[in-house]
């Protein structure tokens, strides 16, 4: 089985949060990352932001902007959203929210069903920081994974957020072993 994983951050805000998702996502094998829509289309270049990346700057290096979510995901054959189940700054039309670990492990058990070249192509995209992702980002989405946080906070991080939904994954894939192996 191929496994290709690509993390999206959507109209990020803040740039520092690019340079700390960038060192999530290294931090747990992974090192393609997307940017829609940035705040700042130099964020990969700032100083701030290879500071933050702290050792992740190659990945900096290689990350990619996209106009929309549409060419961002262009190539993948799987799309899960990320969000807060509770959300307690809008209104959410009623969604089904999968807990991360469940999603990966249903995704592996039928990844024959996914693409006849039996390669996933994951994307994995993160809202704004302020709201999220919107309503029509996440129609776009096969599932909208979420993380069982306190339901009168649930608020993270979008580093922390990038972290644990790529733990779950490398854990998922078998990622005990080198960095080499959940690429």
């Amino acid at each position: 089985m191929r496994i290709s994983t690509r993390f999206i951050l959507v109209s990020t805000q803040h740039i520092e949060n690019v340079g700390a998702a960038a060192r999530a996502m290294k931090t747990m094998g992974f090192d393609d990352l997307a940017l829609v829509s940035p705040r700042d289309p130099k964020a990969f270049q700032r100083h701030r932001v290879i500071q933050r990346a702290s050792g992740a700057k190659d990945v900096l290096e290689k990350a990619k902007i996209f106009a929309n979510i549409r060419e961002a995901v262009d190539d993948r054959n799987i799309v899960c959203g990320t969000g807060m189940p509770f959300d307690m700054y809008q209104k959410r039309v009623g969604r089904e929210y999968v807990e991360p670990r469940v999603f990966f492990d249903k995704l592996l058990l039928r990844e024959n069903d996914l693409n006849s070249d039996g390669h996933i192509r994951l994307a994995l995209i993160f809202g704004s920081e302020q709201t999220g992702m919107t309503e029509s980002d996440m129609n776009k989405c096969d599932a909208m994974l979420g993380v069982p946080t306190n339901p009168t906070f649930g608020s993270l991080n979008l580093a922390a957020a990038v972290q644990l939904i790529a733990y779950d994954w490398r854990i998922a894939i078998g990622g005990n072993g080198s960095y080499e192996d959940v690429c």
